[in-house]
Order: C-alpha cells, then sequence, then structure tokens
C-alpha cells in the first residue's frame, strides 16, 4: 500500500495507490473526501462485515 502526500501552494493532496483520496485547501480550511471507504475507520472490513 503505498500513500504519498503533495502539497501545492494552498492545497494537500493524499493520495493511496495512486488513486486521489482526499484534497485540502489549507487557507479556507475547506476539504473533500474523495474515497470514503479508502479514508473510513472501517477500511479493513469486508464488506460483508458491514
Amino acid at each position: 500500500m503505498a500513500v504519498y502526500t503533495i502539497k501545492k501552494g494552498n492545497e494537500f493532496y493524499l493520495f493511496l495507490n495512486g488513486n486521489l483520496i482526499y484534497k485540502r485547501w489549507i487557507k479556507e480550511q475547506y476539504s473533500l473526501i474523495f474515497d470514503v471507504m479508502a479514508y473510513s475507520n472501517q477500511t479493513l472490513k469486508s464488506y460483508s462485515e458491514n
């Protein structure tokens, strides 16, 4: 599992395995989550367990 971040100006990006998971605008304190399953507390559970 490859996790990496990029900070470009006012924007912060979080990638997991090459897919954009999370984006945040630092000055405005606004953020978007693009993949809820990859960023939730139930990430390690299977769909049948949920």
